[in-house]
């Protein structure tokens, strides 16, 4: 299973240093994951990246249509009470952002959840350190 969080997810949808990687990992057919958080988290940064005029109108457009689509297809981890002592735990042992926490302790619910090896697809150094600590496999589609 493939745990995208919101900075390797939002690459399939804007041409960013590592989304080849990312659309090689998403057309292997394997199940890809997520967080409920990453919904805004993809349109937090689509619309930046519109008024930052980075995106046309209809690359915008493109991309939030893609991203609708997509996210029917995608396990969405909630943010279920079961994670809260697991973000507990993982704050005394890693120094992560607050959304970081939240797609760290989804990935390894998952994974004890499905009782399967999950990959967690990420931009962000500090919560790839963190997936490595507690034993995820981990692609930084940026390396």
């Amino acid at each position: 299973m493939i745990y995208l969080d919101s900075s390797a997810l939002v690459k399939k949808y804007v041409k960013e240093n590592g989304s080849e990687h990312v659309l090689g990992i998403v057309d292997k057919g394997e199940i890809m994951a997520t967080s409920k958080l990453a919904y805004p988290e993809i349109y937090a940064s689509l619309g930046r990246k519109r008024r930052e005029k980075a995106l046309t109108q209809k690359d915008y457009h493109s991309a939030v249509g893609d991203f609708e689509s997509d996210w029917r297809e995608f396990l969405i981890i909630e943010f279920q009470d079961e994670l809260l002592p697991l973000m507990k735990q993982l704050v005394w042992k890693h120094s992560l952002k607050g959304a970081d926490l939240v797609h760290l302790s989804s990935a390894i619910w998952i994974r004890k959840a499905a009782r399967e090896k999950v990959v967690l697809v990420a931009s962000d150094i500090q919560l790839l350190r963190a997936a490595k600590a507690e034993k995820i496999e981990i692609f930084n589609p940026e390396a």
